[in-house]
């Protein structure tokens, strides 16, 4: 499994979930990612670390699995409260709320509303000037925070990750992600883990390569953490059940 690169990107990047919801690889980059000089980064599929949207799906996943208890039915009720919670904590990575960051106050939960010492409309406000002057200061106290904290978070992640990149036009097996389906008589547990072998055609970003395949017009985008390395074999060498060569997919 391949480690993290913590370095950040040097150029600006954009996913094209963020950027049109109906926007395809085939047609193009949209009108706004051109006009803006954009270039669009597009993420490897089941690789929940190149996207902050999974984390945050997993928090709130973790949320509504203690809130719901027996009664499972009713969890969207539970959005509005869960969405407080998560915008009035302290984020480990930047140290601040992150209703604080985008609003420039912390919110009034409701337990302060009755509260003495909850500030009220007589208190004199702070201009806008004074206000963007505060938050730019904090905005680089949060850049700050948050390096250190990826720079941390990749220590940890790379502890147990052999030291292994796959280099340009090299092959690779790819990771599969198969759905059983018990009409055909097809179970996951029994089909093979990896597919290929797979040609590294180009680097993306750091972890990032784009593979292809001979025979195949498919351009896949694979994170370096579901590949494997490919070692040819001579196909006049037998293995002793029977199965030669490339045919033998990694498992």
């Amino acid at each position: 499994m391949g480690r993290v690169d913590p370095t950040p990107e040097s150029h600006r990047r954009c996913s094209t979930e963020s950027v049109s919801g109906t926007h395809t690889r085939a047609s193009g980059r949209p009108p706004e990612v051109r006009v803006r000089d954009v270039e669009v980064q597009y993420t490897a599929p089941y690789c929940p670390q190149e996207n902050p949207t999974e984390r945050t799906n997993r928090t709130v996943k973790t949320l509504i699995s203690q809130l719901s208890e027996d009664d499972q039915s009713s969890w969207d009720s539970m959005l509005p409260e869960i969405s407080l919670a998560i915008n009035s904590s302290i984020s480990d990575s930047t140290g601040y709320t992150p209703a604080f960051l985008t609003q420039g106050r912390e919110l009034r939960l409701p337990a302060m509303l009755n509260d003495e010492l909850t500030p009220g409309s007589g208190v004199l406000h702070t201009g806008p000037e004074d206000k963007a002057s505060r938050l730019k200061g904090i905005f680089d106290i949060v850049r700050s925070n948050l390096q250190r904290a990826s720079l941390e978070q990749a220590r940890h992640y790379n502890l147990r990750r052999r030291e292994w990149r796959p280099t340009l036009g090299s092959q690779v097996w790819l990771r599969q992600h198969p759905l059983s389906k018990a009409a055909e008589g097809f179970a996951v547990k029994l089909a093979p883990k990896y597919d290929g072998p797979y040609t590294v055609a180009k680097f993306t970003s750091p972890n990032l390569v784009r593979l292809r395949r001979p025979g195949d017009r498919r351009r896949r985008i694979a994170n370096i953490s579901q590949l494997k390395p490919y070692y040819a074999v001579d196909t006049r060498d037998t293995i002793d059940d029977g199965i030669t060569g490339a045919s033998n997919p990694a498992r």
